[in-house]
């Protein structure tokens, strides 16, 4: 049995793994040991609200929590998930294919918990319990939260397809469309949480999402739709717009500038539709907005500020996605720099910032700025700010976001005939850092300092992109990899 280390006493900062909180309810009705208490304890008071740092969720805040208590399968997963979060706080969250720590106690406790976790659903394979399903379902997603931390992007994907299979199988995307009340809060949780990571897991993968619930988006949103009561509302109404957006755009983004021209026409009416559906959701959501912000929590406002960024920096991407002249992208740099103004906006003003949440929130608004920008600047101060907030949104990893962003403005340097570190000078600024051209509030060295030493970056610096190719076999199908290892042929020409 793999044990942890005790708690380091002499910390001048209290972890939050430092100590055993009360358990809620009527506790754990199985026999367990102190470190799978100290991990559950992290899981229930930090990582949990972590997670549903964006937006309140029913899932986080009561359904895993309670099926925890139920379910042992259900409390290994959590246990494991909580084990490799605090491994991740302490030595930093490895790139693909970067193997930090991997091998350390930390690790080796995760894999024996989640392996528990396996056996007990192993041995209910053939049970006719009607909660099995939940139980699986639910161990699925905390597997894949769990391989997403420990960098196994393989490992990830594979659990989440099989969960998707299954809900896909159910044709459960259509509790995310229709507005009818169903008999399991908890399949329904499941279904919300699951169709966040496909949305974003087609980002990473030719081919698409799997729930495809944009196809169920027509029959069940019309012209009429009622205004949003509350930011639930509004994020459910814009899951299936980004679906089908993102689809779009990492279309476009594979495509040479010959394959634009022959397929444009096709592709505009395309552009043209999800730049309609997205303007309908936009007069709605303004509406809510400028109504009811100031009227709701702040968490409610964090979501609602969440979903203003990703409607407007989806639809600028959109509207520059067939773009392949530079004189007409540089029309657009105005409206990069008021998204990006926008995007920094919003986290200099929420400062409890959540270091891993299933919701989307800067990250894919800061990479479509920090690839698609005209001005380099502009494309700089992106990077700056995704690696002045190390953190996960889902799938996403702001730490990954800004290496391959960052690799894309050296290629692209490169091919304008730039080369090396003079070449990159003008770009950089005399710390080695990108410069701004975006006025900050306040001296950006503040957010720096509250986020130093938390999800450390070390080794990255010496971090390849073969590298990650050679651990990671699904890098080889990721648009972002495949665009920027066709820049470097370019180069190489």
């Amino acid at each position: 049995m793999q044990r942890l280390p005790p708690p380091a006493r002499s910390s001048r900062k209290k972890t939050p793994w430092t100590r055993l909180l009360p358990e809620v309810g009527g506790g754990i009705r199985w026999i367990t040991n102190t470190d799978e208490r100290r991990c559950f304890s992290y899981f229930q008071y930090y990582t949990i609200p972590t997670l549903s740092g964006f937006f309140n969720s029913t899932l986080w805040e009561k359904l895993v929590l309670q099926m925890s208590y139920a379910e042992p399968a259900v409390y290994h997963a959590a246990v494991a998930l909580s084990a490799i979060h605090q491994d991740v706080e302490m030595h930093g969250m490895p790139l693909p294919g970067q193997e930090l720590e991997l091998y350390n106690t930390w690790h080796r406790f995760t894999l024996e918990q989640a392996g528990r976790s396996f056996a007990i659903l192993n041995e209910r394979h053939f049970s006719q319990d009607p909660r099995l399903r939940e139980v699986m379902l639910l161990c699925c997603l905390l597997f894949v939260l769990m391989e997403l931390l420990r960098g196994k992007y393989d490992d990830a994907f594979q659990h989440l397809e099989g969960g998707l299979r299954i809900l896909n199988e159910l044709k459960a995307q259509r509790q995310l469309v229709t507005w009818v009340p169903h008999e399991s809060p908890v399949e329904e949780a499941l279904v919300a949480a699951f169709a966040q990571l496909d949305i974003q897991a087609a980002s990473f993968k030719v081919g698409g999402p799997i729930l495809r619930i944009e196809n169920e988006l027509e029959a069940s949103v019309t012209e009429d739709c009622l205004l949003f009561s509350n930011v639930r509302e509004a994020r459910r109404a814009i899951e299936p717009l980004l679906s089908r957006a993102f689809g779009f755009l990492l279309d476009c983004w594979s495509k040479s500038d010959k394959e634009i021209i022959c397929h444009y026409k096709w592709l505009q009416q395309e552009q043209q539709k999800l730049i309609s559906e997205l303007n309908r959701f936009s007069a709605q959501f303004d509406n809510f907005y400028n109504y009811s912000y100031t009227r709701v929590s702040r968490k409610d406002q964090r979501g609602a500020d969440m979903i203003n960024i990703l409607r407007h920096t989806t639809s600028l991407a959109i509207r520059t996605s067939l773009i392949r002249d530079e004189v007409l992208l540089s029309q657009y740099q105005p409206e990069y720099k008021v998204n990006l103004a926008l995007i920094e906006g919003v986290m200099y003003k929420f400062r409890e910032r959540p270091n891993y949440t299933l919701d989307m929130g800067v990250v894919p608004p800061l990479y479509i700025i920090s690839i698609g920008c005209p001005d380099y600047t502009l494309r700089w101060r992106a990077i700056e700010l995704l690696r002045s907030w190390p953190h996960r949104e889902g799938v996403f990893d702001s730490n990954w976001a800004a290496f391959i962003a960052e690799e894309h403005i050296k290629v692209q340097l490169q091919l304008q005939g730039f080369h090396g570190i003079d070449g990159l000078s003008s770009y950089v600024g005399d710390s080695g850092s990108p410069a701004s051209s975006v006025e900050s509030k306040e001296d950006s060295g503040t957010d720096e300092k509250l986020e130093k030493g938390r999800w450390s970056t070390l080794g990255q610096e010496e971090y390849t992109i073969e590298q990650g190719l050679e651990k990671t076999k699904c890098m080889e199908d990721w648009p972002c990899v495949q665009s920027l290892m066709a820049a470097r042929r370019r180069c190489m020409l």
